[in-house]
């Protein structure tokens, strides 16, 4: 599932009216000097290194029983300008409308640090002119399944005078109509895209050349062609092989409906509620080839009560309790739940299990009413996941991700060849291998499995049950070998994340947290101890699990004297980073003032001072919102609103308290004004030192096509890798005039438009000129010192940056702001932000917002 990137709150105030900007599209370089992963060279066997921005069709499908190869068409002759045509694209699409562009979606959180958030950037779409296909229109009959899986790319809408199908839904991209003036291939399946355009000259008669194929084949043959491709097939056996030849051994439609079944989640199917016109509207005898093939399972193979039981609708699970003389009543879990208890009992006829129990009369009930189903077996279905696993493996550390198989591939290679996603220009460079062999890819793929699972139960509640999945992920951290460690310890960190070791510590991290919910502190002591023993893995993290380990021997145990123990190699710890470290100090000073512990000051002795300068602090009262507490705050409109049911002007509207913030910031001449939090300046870093941020020759850190950010970007490696370029750039910005400034926005800005970058959000800024006018406001001394901090501690620097920055720009005047409602306290991260930003000679205060009463009309 590509779901877009979450942005941060954003509350302008602004006397230009927000617009958008049509900058030119920037001249493109020569084919052979153009990098940046953005299709698959199929005729060189590399690794896909470049999609073009423009979407692609389908390459043409083999014949029906034919064994389709993995490249079915050859590719045509590159247009004039263009590098070679990538695989799977028999023929490019016509130029796009003037003014229109894709729409923006993000990477699906690409180089997201594993152990915090999602990166911050925005999701953005190719600029006008920039190369974007206009969004095709689903081809007479096709539609997307009713049933699919989420994740899957979002069909454009139909063009003008074509009707959506009526069995289609929502969730799945359509094939892509028939440019004007062609027509569609007589031959072609029902619901399928028109066939390429005959060559000038040529006549397109009905039987010349094959059906194209559907867009969620031909993604998924690119991912088997360039993962089998790369120096990954060796991460496959005979058994997998066999799989993947079966599959290349398939009928055309054959792989069409597995495609469609595998994008789903693995679960038992009705055959009556697949619809697949693009397939065929009788799918009994594909659903047989497949079934004879290994990749299906039939109702004969359906055996667990409970997964039958969730094949059946709300009205067929009240019949079904019904004619058990079972309570049909109340909510469906209920009703599930009192079936199957019934299937558990034994029949009083019988000591034996016999078809006369009361479980194989459900079952048999159940599949009489559903008659037939179907689901993905599981032997091929692994092998695929891994494909898509390897194909894009910096993806697959998200949950969500791991949960669905890593389907979401297939959505990011669809919204690229839609041109709905442009990701940036870079060199794929591989060096290092991350996986050893095959069973060590399986083990990982199991860690990934089961820190899905964590997660899932956690947000649902199941303590218990997430614990025993803590459990065993320990014991099978505990078997790793040696030589898997010293493997994993000499691998770079930021490729160590995608190693057994590193997810499995993500796990127990996890449980302690578990443990702690439960009360069990001596067991979360236990544990934390035990993480912080070894140093390969999680490295980042060692700050918070000293401060929870003294958390729990002072507040929990009473052990004071083992606390202060804790506290005093947390702070001589290298690893722990700044806000960790004062956050340990303060804790540290409590325990030696308080007048219970006197008897252990002793062991408090020589401690390492951690301090921070506090800033200015301003205090205004915002009206509070009745029946809000202090979450939402009233406020005069100072536009005209709408009239009111009796014709009354809307004079108050609802807000947060960083709208209130911003009006009084008003007040004090700053006509321009953001709520963005981390991301006004993250973006501003990254437009600063694009170049450097998707700098070439650096091995590992870019492995794949698809990444909207290396690898390496939030580990202490960015800066050690880009040390002499940093440097210079912040030198450079040092001394650099507020024109020069401008001018080197302007060039990214213009250049880099809507290209999908982690660290920018393009909306942020209302435009240009907007983005200009701060960054001469901030000046070179100020920006180069906030971005030598960034480039250095990405990670944890991207969190506490002040809410709102402010300025006037006649004046050149600015200020930042971090914003505190009632009962609102700095965090740690805050504290060492104000501290820094400080030291930068910023103009930068704390403001605190007072909540009065609604019937006060007065905002001081």
């Amino acid at each position: 599932m590509l779901s877009p990137v979450p942005k941060r709150p954003c509350s302008r105030l602004s006397l230009r009216a927000r617009g958008g900007l049509n900058p030119p599209p920037p001249a493109p370089a020569p084919p052979e000097t153009r990098t940046g992963a953005r299709g698959a060279d199929s005729r060189s066997g590399r690794l896909p290194c470049r999609l073009s921005r423009r979407h692609r069709r389908a390459a043409p499908a083999p014949r029906e029983g034919a064994a389709p190869a993995l490249d079915p068409d050859p590719d045509p002759a590159p247009a004039p300008g263009e590098g070679a045509a990538p695989a799977l694209d028999p023929d490019p699409d016509p130029a796009p409308a003037p003014g229109e562009g894709a729409a923006p979606a993000p990477a699906p959180g690409e180089g997201a640090d594993p152990d915090s958030a999602p990166g911050e950037g925005a999701a953005p779409a190719p600029a006008p002119g920039e190369g974007a296909a206009p969004a095709p229109a689903p081809a007479p009959g096709e539609g997307a399944d009713p049933d699919s899986a989420p994740g899957e790319g979002a069909a454009p809408a139909p063009a003008p005078g074509e009707g959506a199908d009526p069995d289609s839904a929502p969730g799945e991209g359509a094939a892509p109509a028939p440019a004007p003036g062609e027509g569609a291939d007589p031959d072609s399946a029902p619901g399928e895209g028109a066939a390429p355009a005959p060559a000038p000259g040529e006549g397109a008669g009905p039987g010349k050349g094959r059906p194209p194929v559907p867009y969620y084949l031909s993604n998924f043959l690119l991912v088997m062609e360039a993962v089998l491709a790369s120096e990954d097939k060796e991460l496959f056996n005979e058994d997998d092989n066999y799989w993947l030849g079966t599959f290349q051994k398939l009928s055309a439609t054959g792989q069409k409906l597995y495609v469609r079944l595998f994008q789903r989640k693995l679960n038992w199917l009705k055959v009556t509620k697949l619809n697949y016109p693009d397939i065929g509207l009788d799918l009994t005898p594909t659903i047989k080839e497949l079934s004879l093939a290994g990749l299906l399972l039939t109702e004969s193979d359906l055996c667990n009560v409970s997964e039958a039981l969730n094949l059946l609708s709300a009205p067929e699970l009240k019949l079904m309790a019904r004619s058990f003389h079972l309570r049909s009543q109340g909510q469906r879990a209920e009703i599930l739940e009192s079936l199957l208890h019934l299937a558990k009992q034994q029949s009083i006829f019988s000591c034996n299990q016999k078809p006369s129990s009361p479980g194989l009369a459900i079952l048999n009930r159940v599949k009489k009413m559903v008659g037939n189903c179907v689901k993905v077996a599981a032997p091929a279905r692994a092998v695929f996941s891994r494909l898509l696993l390897l194909f894009n493996l910096t993806d697959y550390t998200d949950e969500e991700e791991a949960a669905c198989a890593g389907q979401n591939q297939l959505s990011t290679v669809l919204m690229v060849n839609m041109g709905h996603v442009t990701f940036p220009s870079y060199t794929v460079l591989r060096e290092k291998k991350i996986f050893q062999h095959r069973d060590d890819l399986l083990r990982y793929n199991e860690a990934v499995q089961s820190l899905a699972e964590v997660i899932t139960a956690m947000t649902s509640g199941f303590w218990s049950d997430a614990l025993q999945i803590c459990k065993t992920a320990k014991e099978k951290w505990s078997q790793l070998e040696n030589s898997d460690i010293r493997f994993h310890q000499q691998l770079p960190v930021y490729l160590r994340r995608f190693t057994t070791g590193w997810v499995y510590t993500r796990i127990r991290t996890y449980g302690v947290e578990i443990l702690q919910r439960l009360h069990m502190y001596e067991e979360a002591v236990e544990e934390l101890q035990s993480l912080l023993e070894q140093s390969i893995y999680c490295p980042n993290s060692r700050g918070h699990w000293w401060n929870r380990l003294s958390l729990n021997l002072h507040q929990h145990l009473k052990q004071t004297d083992q606390a202060i123990h804790c506290l005093r190699k947390g702070l001589d710890d290298d690893c722990v980073h700044m806000s960790h470290r004062l956050a340990l100090y303060q804790r540290a000073v409590r325990i030696r003032d308080s007048p219970s512990c006197k008897k252990w000051c002793h062991l408090l002795q020589n401690l390492p001072i951690v301090r921070v300068q506090d800033v200015p602090h301003v205090t205004i009262k915002g009206r509070s919102c009745p029946g809000m507490g202090n979450a939402l705050f009233l406020m005069e409109n100072t536009s005209e609103g709408p009239s009111l049911g009796q014709g009354e002007p809307c004079d108050t509207i609802i807000c947060s308290v960083e709208e209130v913030s911003l009006a009084y910031y008003r007040q004090q001449g700053f006509d321009q004004g953001i709520h963005g939090e981390g991301t006004t300046f993250l973006t501003l870093f990254g437009l600063l030192f694009w170049d450097i941020i998707f700098q070439s020759g650096i091995p590992d850190v870019f492995r794949n096509p698809y990444q909207s950010c290396p690898l390496d970007l939030y580990t202490d490696c960015f800066y050690q890798q880009r040390r002499e370029c940093i440097e210079s750039r912040v030198n450079f910005l040092q001394n650099a005039s507020k024109e020069t400034l401008c001018t080197l926005i302007a060039d990214v800005w213009n250049g880099h438009r809507d290209i999908n970058a982690t660290l920018v959000n393009w909306e942020i800024f209302s435009s240009l000129q907007q983005t200009q006018s701060l960054v001469s406001c901030l000046g070179g001394p100020f920006l180069s010192g906030i971005c030598r901090i960034l480039a250095k501690d990405l990670r944890n620097g991207r969190a506490g940056l002040p809410d709102l920055v402010v300025w006037n720009s006649h004046s050149c005047q600015y200020k930042l702001a971090e914003v505190k409602g009632p009962s609102d306290q700095l965090s740690h991260k805050q504290m060492v932000w104000l501290d820094q930003l400080q030291r930068l000679e910023a103009d930068v205060e704390v403001c605190h917002v007072n909540a009065v009463g609604a019937r006060s009309h007065q905002l001081s």
